[in-house]
């Protein structure tokens, strides 16, 4: 179960359109059209506030070229999904970014915030150039390579044994609460039960979603001095903390 996700925030930085005297040399007469988006920064994190990446559009002028213009959206893709990238819509991106008047080269910065679990994004930047009269004399669409964010991470925990008597004589079945304390979900779960320091069985979650319980049961000995209880004992899922994982407890409480 995919736990609800926040929007994304969004800061923008401008670049200031420039003349070097190496392009202003270049006649754009002679070079096809460049333009490009490139991902200039892609930060990562498992903190949704500190996620961001930036793209960089650029493009130089043509022959007639009065002024040149950008426009950015934003496509993300939420997994593997089937569907591929899809536009985000957001107002911040809605406006064209304009060049000034005569420039020869002109760049832009976008820089987006608050990724998504486990999404991955890339820019789609529109160019324009525009001649007299505000003709547009040529466009192109590009597109940047993605930058991934990383899924969340569960974090798992035994938070409560209890037990049973078994009919067998001097058996017991013990009932074992595993909980999911992270957003991700985990699947295949482990979990092994002690009694009295000697493992006596394991059991497996097949998927525990985030922020939910699952209780397995495992049949043991009567207990003498303390059961104890171990989720993913192996670290064989990735979590957040593993320090957490098991829980013990004297006799008396798993059978009362």
């Amino acid at each position: 179960m995919r736990r609800p996700l926040f929007g994304l925030l969004l800061a923008v930085a401008v670049l200031t359109a420039s003349v070097t005297a190496a392009l202003a040399a270049t006649s754009a007469a002679s070079k096809p059209v460049q333009a490009s988006v490139t991902l200039a920064d892609c930060h990562p994190s498992d903190l949704m506030p500190e996620r961001y990446a930036a793209f960089n559009g650029q493009m130089r002028s043509v022959t007639g070229t009065k002024r040149m213009a950008m426009h950015f959206t934003l496509l993300e893709r939420i997994g593997t999904s089937a569907g591929g990238y899809k536009p985000v819509s957001l107002p911040d991106l809605k406006p064209w970014r304009r060049s000034k008047a005569g420039a020869h080269a002109f760049i832009y910065s976008q820089r987006v915030t608050a990724l998504h679990d486990d999404g991955s994004y890339r820019m789609r930047v529109q160019f324009r150039w525009y001649g007299d009269n505000h003709s547009v004399l040529r466009t192109t669409t590009v597109r940047s390579r993605a930058c991934r964010q990383p899924a969340p991470l569960p974090d798992l925990t035994v938070t409560s044994i209890s037990s049973t008597p078994a009919p067998a004589s001097g058996k017991r079945t013990y009932s074992l609460t595993v909980t999911n304390k992270g957003q991700g979900e985990a699947r295949d779960v482990p979990v092994s039960l002690k009694v009295d320091g000697i493992v006596v069985g394991r059991a497996t979650v097949d998927l525990l979603p985030g922020l939910e319980s699952s209780v397995v049961q495992i049949a043991g000995p009567q207990c003498a001095f303390t059961v104890r209880a171990i989720a993913n004992p192996d670290r064989l899922v990735s979590e957040t903390d593993t320090s957490n994982d098991a829980l013990t407890v004297p006799c008396a409480q798993a059978t009362s």
